[in-house]
């Protein structure tokens, strides 16, 4: 069997575009993946074009080769936009050699563990507070935030994350200066930030009650120092987790020895060269692994690094529907699984571009037993919603 094509598809995902990559062979069998430009990302398109040139006309590989060459034919500039690339070929050819069998992609990677995975619903608030024209109803206040709090609760979700947000100057907005949203690159964490944050938790636990797990992304939106003052700050509150997002294993490790809540991060790493310094540190309780970037193959490696350190993985998962089933393979057959992230606002026509919808009950999600990855995207409603220009983290913003 041999690679005859190799396209890139795209289409408007209201805040962004969702990415798509289709692999088509001379049998007749057609191999997807997904994969993102908008989180800081620009450019995989490029090298996804610059890579296929060496496997049109070529049988499939599989994925153990093919990462090996394209990982020697770009170590110069390894990780990355060019390790996306990788990722997202590694992925579709996944697809490819599942259908070719028969089987669901997790069969390729030694079975499931598992039949349903516990999800947390992630962005909750964010979607409704920054892009309340796609995701309903808009939530402008604290009352809303605790009204999504007892939603998450009645609609069966056992867990939820937040991030970070202004209550007191206007309509809720985010903080998001790790994103230069705003531009304040000092990312001092000062008293307003502090209150904002207690007030965003206790809503939330207001309106979720007791039982249900919160957890809290800071990303990249302090410094060593800041992010101590907020763990402080927020010591008497009982979280789930707070992911911090870092490039630096020792100053994480500092953290997290001085943390009163269990720390995950690691959600932009690149291998288990990357994910190795943060592992022997003991710098996270969580490792959070993108199996869109990395590819499946490559995060199942990963997760083995992470098990040997006793530590469990949590599959990083802001996308559309297809990541979502691409990483419930992953996490269905990881023995260390903590938790998926999952986003339950979704767009008015995510549905309709899909073969297949992720299907949830009780809190978590059902691992589909279809072959490849359980869903494909659909040409004919993807061209309906063409790309825009731009979206995502890097689109242009006014400068103040």
């Amino acid at each position: 069997m041999k690679i005859v094509n190799v396209e890139t598809l795209a289409c408007d995902a209201g805040w962004r575009n969702y990415h798509f990559l289709k692999i088509e062979t001379d049998a007749g069998i057609v191999g997807w993946s997904e994969y993102d430009e908008g989180f800081g990302s620009p450019g995989v398109s490029a090298v996804i074009a610059q890579l296929a040139q060496g496997l049109v006309g070529q049988p499939v590989p599989g994925p153990q080769r093919f990462y090996a060459e394209a990982y020697s034919r770009t170590r110069p500039a390894a990780g990355g936009v060019v390790g996306e690339g990788i990722g997202a070929l590694e992925n579709a050819l996944l697809d490819v050699r599942a259908k070719a069998l028969g089987v669901p992609c997790y069969e390729l990677l030694g079975g499931k563990l598992r039949d349903r995975l516990r999800v947390y619903w992630s962005h909750c608030p964010a979607w409704r507070i920054n892009h309340p024209k796609y995701f309903g109803p808009p939530v402008t206040g604290l009352d809303g935030v605790k009204a999504m709090g007892a939603e998450a609760r009645e609609r069966g979700f056992s867990a939820l994350k937040t991030n970070l947000f202004l209550f007191d100057d206007g309509p809720a907005h985010a903080w998001r200066p790790g994103f230069a949203a705003p531009f304040y690159p000092e990312l001092n964490v000062e008293r307003r930030l502090i209150r904002n944050l207690r007030d965003n938790l206790e809503a939330l636990r207001d309106g979720a009650g007791p039982d249900m797990d919160i957890l809290l992304d800071l990303n990249f939106n302090a410094k060593t120092e800041g992010y101590l003052k907020l763990l402080r700050a927020i010591a008497d509150h009982d979280l789930f987790w707070v992911e911090i997002d870092s490039y630096s294993p020792d100053a994480l490790a500092y953290i997290r020895q001085h943390s009163p809540h269990p720390v995950s991060s690691c959600e932009t790493l690149f291998g288990t060269r990357e994910f190795l310094p943060f592992l022997r540190g003991n710098a996270v309780d969580v490792a959070i692994v993108d199996a869109v970037w990395n590819g499946v193959w490559q995060s199942m490696k990963i997760a083995d690094l992470a098990e040997t350190h006793e530590v469990n993985v949590a599959p990083h998962n802001f996308y559309g529907h297809l990541c979502t089933f691409m990483n419930a393979h992953f996490a269905c057959a990881v023995p260390n699984f903590r938790i998926m992230e999952t986003d339950i606002d979704r767009l008015a026509w995510d549905d309709e571009l899909f073969t297949h919808a992720p299907e949830y009950r009780d809190g978590h999600l059902l691992v589909p037993d279809r072959p490849g990855w359980g869903t494909d995207p659909i040409e004919e409603a993807l061209r309906a919603h063409p790309p825009k220009a731009g979206g995502g983290l890097i689109q242009p913003r006014p400068r103040h």
